[in-house]
């Protein structure tokens, strides 16, 4: 049961992408969260101003030996990108891994990011506004002990160098400053540390059924209902201690680099107690949503999109058949009305090395 439940979602992941192909989507849009920074009222490309970020590495080194580093990567379209941090703790004595993910929401007419970490199993939700020397985000961080409301405020100097400060809301005085750092660039990118044999070793209990996926590719290929062409892959990578999956889904092609199409991120939300799903396609669009296991050991997807100014509900089935394979559905949802979108089966492939 565990691992006919992990090729679905694999499957599922790889429909995400599928439905985000099928879009037509704008991505121009102001402000509408009470807590997030101001933005202005019209952005040709909002995320235009995240390309300084994205070459070489960005570490920062306290006192006590603690290091962090960040590389950043466009996700699919520009869209979009993933920040990969690892580091050392020097005050537990182990190795660090977070990742986050800034993206375009196109309903809530923001820069947003998420962020999953391993200090009593954060995750951080919220808005972020870089500028041309300054950056500024609001956000909740659900963690263990509760859910606490945090800022954090950058400012640059030069191309090269930032000043970040974290803060949080205490009391009545707002927000106030918890902690400093220094982000400098280096063109020279840094090894990770080992993980130390045990440490962070799986993931836990509620990402174990995807445990399979890992080190996998997973082929979904045949046509729309409407007679249009799907052919996409989807590989899987885990990130030990912040306990993330991170998804890539690409579209091969006959000649160069396969065209990258979703990125998406799974893991266990702190706050709700949920396995949640968030898909970020090349058009733009945004997919959240939550998995649930059905009487049998079918899995479904309740997804709400986001796909420039329209907004819809989807619901993705998979179901298996004795040879192996798994029957995929996906239903968009108008009301009562559900209309069948796609019907096609999933294989898993042999992942190319190299």
């Amino acid at each position: 049961m565990r691992l006919r439940q992990t090729c679905i979602t694999a499957s599922l992941l790889a429909s995400l992408l599928a439905s985000a192909a099928a879009q037509n989507e704008p991505a121009d849009a102001k402000s509408v969260q009470a807590q997030a920074p101001a933005s202005s009222a019209k952005v040709e490309n909002p995320m235009a101003n995240f390309a300084r970020m994205v070459s070489g590495e960005w570490r920062m080194v306290i006192a006590t030996g603690t290091s962090m580093i960040d590389t950043w990567h466009w996700g699919p379209g520009q869209h979009s990108l993933r920040v990969m941090t690892h580091g050392f703790n020097a005050t537990a004595g182990e190795p660090w891994r977070e990742v986050q993910a800034f993206y375009w929401h196109p309903g809530r007419k923001q820069v947003c990011l998420l962020g999953i970490e391993p200090v009593w199993r954060g995750v951080a939700e919220g808005t972020f506004q870089l500028n041309a020397d300054t950056a500024a985000a609001a956000f909740d961080l659900y963690q263990t002990g509760g859910r606490r409301t945090l800022g954090r405020r950058w400012v640059f100097d030069g191309r090269d160098k930032y000043h970040e400060v974290l803060l949080e809301t205490v009391d009545a005085r707002g927000l106030v400053p918890l902690a400093e750092w220094d982000f400098v660039r280096s063109s020279t990118l840094t090894p990770m540390h080992p993980l130390a044999t045990g440490a962070a070793a799986q993931p836990c209990a509620r990402l174990k059924v995807f445990a399979p996926l890992l080190g996998h590719t997973f082929e979904a290929k045949g046509e729309w209902l409407a007679g249009d062409a799907l052919h996409v892959r989807s590989t899987f990578e885990w990130v030990p201690f912040a306990d993330a999956i991170c998804v890539r889904v690409v579209r091969p092609t006959k000649d160069g680099e396969p065209e990258h199409l979703l990125d998406a991120y799974v893991y266990h939300h702190t706050g709700t107690d949920a396995v949640h799903c968030l898909a970020l396609s090349n058009r733009g669009g945004v997919y959240e949503g939550d998995v649930t296991v059905l009487e049998g050991g079918a899995l479904q997807l309740d997804l709400k999109g986001y796909e420039g100014d329209q907004v819809g509900s989807h619901i993705v089935r998979f179901d298996f058949a004795k040879d192996g394979t798994m029957r995929h559905r996906a239903w968009s949802v108008d009301g009562a009305e559900r209309k069948l979108r796609l019907d096609v089966a999933h294989q898993k492939v042999e992942s190319k090395k190299g």
